[in-house]
């Protein structure tokens, strides 16, 4: 692809909840945010469609914040990310049904779910979309996750992709238990799949078991597209070795040149092509007809936010910035193909 040829990549990264990566949204004195019903997520998803993004995608946290002060004080009564987060499966369901190309992702973590289980839902998924159903793999984040699944300590940062990695790889198998052509559907002779061209798994390995087959049969693309966002050295090789799509949260042009070049460098020890994923980087815009209106309107949403809430959501382990004591944290990703 030549440089005067090259395309933007579009993709709305969302939370199920009030603030949408903007401790400000839900106080927006021009709207409401009505983050608990369904058609607030099907609009915002018929918007991004007609604007031509790629795809959008749910980020999701297991946990609410309680490590800022030891407590959930803050968070739960200034509204930081943590506060509110629906499962944003059912919500991708609902918006499958109102939308016709944009992609849709959701975060599923391999640290507190079952291979069996996330395939399903996938699977579930990219059937009922035709095709556009996406996973964004996270291996979670701290103790509070761990807390609310019975453990009382997460697993150290290295052992989480080396779970992960083997949940990979048994999702993928699980998937692939069907041929493509395993569905039969001959009303005539009653035959409704062939059972040669389906296959049990039988994976028994470090940290699963599972014999399969998968009880869905092949999808549209056969597997979700993968996303993910490591940006650890241990997690630079697993994006690298799974992943089609890439985000990351940078500060300047600098930073971000150097993950491109990092992860393309990791994608060649995994044996891809250096171009196998894109990579997109975070932008939070703020839109008007002139530049002193989009900066009134950055002025704005600032105002509205308690620095309180910012530290609350990076003390959780969150990624982000903070400008003169007000979290200010991203809304949409917008980059090039890398």
């Amino acid at each position: 692809m030549s440089e005067t040829n090259r395309e933007m990549h579009l993709c709305g990264f969302l939370i199920a909840g009030p603030v949408v990566h903007s401790h400000a949204i839900w106080r927006n004195p021009a709207h409401d945010t009505e983050f608990l019903s369904l058609a607030h997520y099907t609009h915002i998803a018929r918007v991004l469609e007609q604007g031509k993004f790629d795809f959008l995608f749910f980020a999701d946290r297991l946990a609410i914040a309680d490590r800022f002060g030891g407590s959930h004080e803050v968070g739960i009564r200034y509204g930081d990310q943590d506060a509110t987060r629906m499962d944003p499966m059912p919500i991708l369901g609902a918006i499958a049904a109102v939308t016709r190309h944009i992609g849709l992702g959701a975060t599923r973590s391999t640290t507190y779910d079952a291979p069996y289980h996330v395939a399903r839902e996938f699977a579930t998924l990219d059937h009922i979309s035709a095709g556009r159903a996406a996973w964004n793999v996270v291996t979670s984040m701290n103790d509070g996750e761990a807390l609310n699944f019975g453990q009382v300590t997460h697993l150290d940062h290295d052992l989480r992709y080396d779970r992960a990695d083997e949940f990979m790889e048994v999702a993928f198998k699980l998937w692939d238990s069907w041929d493509p052509d395993a569905l039969v559907l001959d009303k005539a002779r009653g035959i409704y799949a062939d059972p040669a061209k389906v296959r049990h798994i039988e994976h028994a390995g470090r940290w699963f078991q599972s014999r399969g087959p998968l009880n869905i049969p092949r999808s549209l693309q056969g597997r979700p597209l993968i996303i993910q966002a490591g940006s650890s050295g241990r997690g630079k090789a697993f994006a690298a070795r799974w992943a089609e799509v890439i985000f990351a949260l940078q500060p300047n042009v600098g930073r971000m040149r150097t993950l491109v070049s990092d992860v393309r460098e990791e994608l060649g020890r995994q044996g891809r092509p250096s171009h196998a994923c894109k990579i997109l980087m975070a932008v939070m815009p703020f839109i008007g007809e002139s530049r002193a209106e989009a900066e009134d309107k950055q002025a704005l949403h600032n105002s509205l936010v308690d620095p309180r809430v910012g530290l609350s959501t990076l003390k959780s382990g969150i990624s982000g910035t903070v400008d003169h004591g007000r979290a200010r944290l991203t809304c949409a990703f917008v980059n090039q193909a890398c």
